[in-house]
């Protein structure tokens, strides 16, 4: 009788890990071609929130940390700053420093459905896998739209993307990165 116990037990652990998801990695991209899409304004929004460029930070293979950046344009930058490091999830938002908002101008993050379902639910939004949008064509520009750029590392892999005026494009990537924003913006309940 305790051998077939013993013997269940050890179909059940089995079959708990078959089910569990793998933790998504961040795939390289060819040489550096990535790079030029974070501009000025984004590493002086970085410099303000003692923020090192994320492409030069070290982080152990285990960690990530990502950054979305949104409203360029005639709207002041924000952004998410997201990470995981040894297991735990912290998060900030940095509000556009303008006249209206006043300092700290950052915000501890905590997200209403939790870190790891956040976090699953960005890597299914495409996170870690959307490709740059210059890869697409027939794209459609406005001088006032809102504007993503993302940037990940995982690791020592780092990558980064751009979405312009993603709600007046037509490729499922746009919907996607729009969907990212979404989880970014409802998760932590803040007004853009």
């Amino acid at each position: 009788m305790q051998e077939s116990n013993v013997a269940s037990q050890k179909q059940e652990n089995s079959s708990a890990h078959e089910f569990q998801k793998p933790e998504p990695k961040l795939a390289p991209v060819d040489g550096d071609q990535f790079a030029p899409l974070v501009d000025e304004s984004i590493l002086e929004r970085g410099k303000q929130a003692n923020l090192p460029p994320l492409k030069s930070k070290y982080l152990s293979e285990d960690d990530l940390e990502f950054r979305v950046w949104c409203s360029f344009g005639k709207k002041p930058l924000e952004g998410f700053v997201i990470r995981r490091i040894d297991g735990q999830w912290k998060g900030v938002f940095l509000e556009a420093m303008n006249d209206i908002n006043k300092p700290p101008y950052r915000r501890e993050l905590s997200p209403k459905p939790g870190w790891e379902r956040l976090w699953s639910r960005l890597v299914d939004a495409g996170l870690l896998t959307l490709p740059d949008s210059s890869q697409w064509k027939r794209e459609a520009t406005k001088k006032d739209g809102t504007s993503y750029v993302v940037e990940v590392k995982q690791g020592s892999v780092y990558r980064t993307y751009s979405y312009s005026d993603p709600s007046d494009q037509k490729w499922k990537e746009a919907k996607r990165m729009l969907r990212i924003a979404d989880l970014l913006y409802k998760g932590f309940g803040i007004k853009r």
